[in-house]
């Protein structure tokens, strides 16, 4: 009578295997979470960056404009009363505080620019400026913050601690940098002054 070879795996093999994706899982697992927390904190800053630069040059686009209340892009970042419901929005030359009044005239048309919370839940809070004292930026026809001699400044931080300031000089230049320190730096960013 002859053995037929049966062909699979044994409890043994499949239990080995398991374990090892269970220990490369959990070497994983923290980096994973380091990455997104950082990705996130990022992709956030980058859009308030590419919003404040929006409004400065929509301010001088319209710089020839015979409608005076075109000529100046406000950009209000209000941090909410806790750093966690934060908003960053657009309008022709006044605050704005939500969708329906943080819109700029377009050729002609209305048109809603802005950046909040919600479209990252829990991934930022704002902690510049303090929670509860909102910031309006004005960029007049030459895309300088109007009535402003100082830097202006905008810093999110990410649930592990990470930080992200965006600074905004008086002339308009927009950068991104990290402050200093080990829990608080991101990679790949110039230290903040």
């Amino acid at each position: 009578m002859s053995r037929r070879h049966v062909k699979g795996f044994t409890i043994i093999e499949l239990m080995v295997v398991v374990a090892v994706i269970a220990v490369l899982v959990s070497i994983a697992a923290p980096a994973m979470q380091d990455y997104l927390d950082r990705q996130r904190l990022i992709t956030q800053a980058r859009a308030i960056q590419s919003l404040a630069q929006f409004a400065r040059s929509e301010a001088i686009k319209h710089s020839s404009s015979a409608d005076a209340s075109l000529k100046k892009i406000a950009m209000s970042v209000n941090p909410g009363a806790s750093g966690t419901t934060w908003y960053v929005g657009l309008s022709n030359g006044t605050a704005c505080t939500d969708d329906t009044s943080c819109v700029i005239n377009e050729s002609g048309s209305t048109v809603s620019h802005h950046v909040s919370y919600s479209e990252c839940s829990g991934c930022t809070t704002m902690t510049a400026p303090s929670p509860g004292t909102p910031l309006l930026l004005v960029f007049d026809l030459r895309g300088i913050i109007s009535g402003s001699t100082v830097q202006k400044t905008v810093t999110l931080q990410s649930p592990l601690g990470r930080q992200l300031t965006l600074e905004i000089n008086a002339l308009g230049r927009i950068s991104i940098c990290s402050p200093s320190g080990s829990p608080t730096f991101v990679n790949g960013f110039p230290t903040c002054t």
